[in-house]
């Protein structure tokens, strides 16, 4: 578990700052690309000393058409309605993943399905507030991320391949798909800065998170480092105190306890037992 804590501590970071830089010439439409253009290269030694095996490339093809799939519909729920809104809506990825395992009859306990709930609603006064969601398309495409980043996590569980070959593999679908939407011209204008900002992103916002989230859902159900994940806005929010100025609400440093003490509620109890094994 220590490796989602770990990339949600890193995501969160990477999100206050990418929050910075979109204000001025480091837009979505240009970092969303050379994101995955930067991770791919990055990630490129890795496929080709640890390749896998043929028998997983359908299923790392899917991996990577789900990551690419649930960054444009994140971008597109933050465009349409507001960022607050599409980070919110990708966070029900968790309830998505616990109404699968439902269904397909595992059990699960009271205190592991209220922490769930707990968190949910944590998330909603943290990253949402009293302003309440954006409507319009934007909630759709925010549904349609919170799906795809559910497919992406539980694909990634029981993979032969390295993490970090698996994630290459995904950056590089996502590079293919991206080449028709690149703004190149307004790359090349880009200065000295905002490539250090983009390299910054590239490795310690994309390559190591979710390197280490894709070697976590080895280790722990999806449902479960989903869950695990939804840590990330919290340190967001901590974040952004010290990079932008934004001070928490009362309601949003609550929101932040619920879902820290969601976690523990799915967590805890299983680090208990397994330590005291």
């Amino acid at each position: 578990m220590i490796q989602v804590l770990c990339a949600a501590l890193l995501w969160g970071f990477a999100g206050a700052l990418a929050g910075r830089l979109m204000g001025g010439t480091l837009e979505p439409a240009i970092l969303v690309p050379l994101r995955f253009f930067g991770s791919f290269l990055v990630l490129l030694p890795f496929i080709w000393r640890l390749p896998p095996s043929h028998k997983e490339l359908p299923r790392l093809f899917a991996i990577g058409l789900a990551l690419t799939l649930t960054q444009v519909s994140y971008y597109l729920a933050i465009h349409l309605s507001s960022v607050a809104t599409g980070l919110f809506l990708q966070y029900m990825a968790p309830v998505l993943l616990t109404l699968y395992a439902l269904v397909r009859g595992e059990s699960l306990s009271r205190p592991k399905l209220f922490g769930l709930g707990f968190a949910v609603v944590g998330a909603y006064f943290l990253v949402v507030g009293p302003q309440g969601l954006a409507g319009g398309l934007g909630i759709a495409y925010g549904i349609a991320s919170a799906f795809l980043f559910a497919t992406f996590s539980y694909l990634g569980m029981g993979m032969h391949a390295h993490p970090l070959t698996v994630l290459g593999l995904g950056m590089g679908v996502g590079s293919f798909l991206s080449v028709p939407f690149t703004p190149w011209q307004k790359i090349l204008e880009l200065s000295a800065m905002d490539l250090a900002a983009v390299a910054y992103i590239v490795l310690l916002g994309t390559v190591v998170p979710f390197g280490l989230f894709l070697w976590g859902v080895r280790k722990i159900p999806a449902r479960v480092a989903t869950l695990v994940a939804m840590i990330e806005p919290v340190c967001g929010a901590i974040f952004a105190i010290f990079l932008v100025g934004q001070l928490l609400s009362p309601l949003a440093v609550l929101g932040g306890a619920m879902i820290l003490c969601g976690v523990w509620l799915n967590t805890g109890v299983s680090i208990k037992k397994s330590s005291g094994a």
